[in-house]
């Protein structure tokens, strides 16, 4: 075993890559790791900048979401309310109509045509991916977000309660 190995090497091994693409195409199932490429591996490794633009997008997006959730300001609710607005956003936008994906190539094309670091989320792009949100997230996500959140505040209260309680029985024992 070599001592000087590292994985991450791999990433620049064109041969690896096919190597690794061939391999997949010849089991009979869909073998998923890290990202759960799975099929679109090969998609992925003959257009790296196409991959490299969907994270920028995604990134877009998912901070457009972030902000959203902070304005609501839920507090212990925040964390749970991202998380499945995330994956709910995300899964509603796997396959999007066609005035979506336009509206979303738009922005990104915006992003892109700006030299690096001097592009800016601003509040019209947030206006605009907050526009997406509203039609591509149903009532029943809404409610599932809300339902999310409500739960994890209930869990920490009764956290609370429970730590409150052996608290107040031990107060209560100091006073007789």
């Amino acid at each position: 075993m070599q001592d000087d190995f590292n994985v991450m090497d791999l990433l620049d091994d064109d041969a690896w890559f096919e190597a690794s693409a061939r391999r997949e195409e010849s089991v009979d199932c869909e073998a998923l790791a890290g990202y759960g490429w799975g099929s679109h591996l090969g998609a992925v490794m003959a257009n790296p900048k196409g991959y490299s633009h969907f994270t920028e997008l995604r990134s877009m997006v998912m901070q457009a979401w972030q902000q959203l959730v902070t304005e609501w300001d839920l507090g212990i609710g925040t964390e749970a309310a991202e998380v499945k607005g995330q994956e709910l956003v995300m899964a509603r936008l796997h396959q999007p109509e066609a005035d979506i994906q336009e509206t979303l190539m738009a922005l990104l094309e915006a992003k892109l045509s700006k030299p690096q670091g001097e592009w800016e989320m601003t509040e019209t792009v947030h206006t605009e991916i907050r526009a997406v949100f509203g039609k591509v997230l149903s009532q029943e996500d809404w409610k599932a977000i809300a339902e999310s959140t409500r739960d994890s505040i209930y869990a920490q209260v009764l956290k609370q309660e429970l730590f409150a309680v052996p608290q107040a029985s031990v107060q209560s024992g100091l006073s007789h």
